[in-house]
């Protein structure tokens, strides 16, 4: 691959460079936002290798500044802090107090045609307000992040997780999936979350479903098949499932029988 690591410390691009290298991928510079941004403009990087700690920008603003630049361009993150405190309040970890209020439901009864209507129109306009907001913040979101200190081998993974012919390794954020040997990883993968095999099934399923909300009978079928017919079992699975990601620092949500994963 075609790397740019844009980190302004000295030692730390170095030691970056030469663990690059001698994985066999093309690499080059950058000490400041503005020689990045200027370099990615000009050439065609697969991935932007970007230290929090860069000078001359704020992290969310040159993100988004790369990917305007070349839309194409994949970035992984090297933070020394949690995620949703990085990339701030469009964080795919960041679950907002709205995500948990229940859903209230009006007796029909109680609504006129016109409001009807009205309601329609506002919860249209809602949703649109809500996928343009989305879209800003996945604009300023990286496609994985490396958390500091981390090992060659850790950051090599994740630099060919980043290949789009690379299918064995999902990253969203903080969290990373090892397809092939069915582990999951937060913040670094020295050491794997402790999952049973159903377990893993469907934080793999919640995890593809990309933000998206998805119900329980969607899961049943994604995980277990068309014969699978213990619900019992995959609820409690996704109780287990809850308990062992919010140690984990992820969260999961829950919206009845729909469960998702941001």
């Amino acid at each position: 691959m075609r790397l740019l690591v844009a980190v302004s410390n000295e030692p730390l691009a170095h030691a970056i460079h030469g663990a690059l290298l001698a994985g066999r991928h093309e690499v080059s510079l950058a000490s400041t936002g503005s020689i990045a941004l200027a370099a990615v403009a000009k050439e065609s990087f697969d991935a932007v290798i970007l230290d929090e700690s860069l000078l001359g920008i704020s992290t969310e603003q040159l993100i988004e500044s790369l990917r305007n630049a070349r839309a194409s361009v994949k970035i992984l993150l090297l933070t020394s802090t949690p995620l949703s405190k990085t990339i701030g309040e469009g964080s795919r970890w960041r679950a907002l107090p709205d995500e948990y209020a229940p859903i209230e439901e009006t007796p029909y009864s109680s609504f006129s045609a016109n409001s009807r209507t009205n309601n329609s129109d506002a919860e249209a306009e809602q949703r649109s307000d809500n996928a343009a907001s989305s879209a800003q913040a996945n604009v300023r979101r990286p496609d994985a992040a490396l958390s500091k200190p981390f090992s060659d081998g850790e950051l090599l993974s994740y630099v060919g997780s980043l290949a789009t012919d690379s299918p064995a390794m999902i990253i969203r954020g903080n969290l990373t999936l090892d397809t092939t040997n069915h582990k999951a990883y937060y913040a670094s993968t020295h050491s794997a979350i402790s999952l049973s095999r159903l377990e893993y099934s469907l934080l793999e399923a919640l995890v593809k479903a990309d933000g998206q909300f998805v119900n329980t009978s969607e899961l049943v079928k994604l995980v277990g098949g068309p014969f699978f017919e213990q619900q019992g079992l995959l609820k409690n699975a996704l109780y287990t499932l809850d308990k062992k990601l919010t140690r984990a620092g992820l969260i999961m949500t829950q919206r009845g029988s729909n469960y998702r994963i941001r």
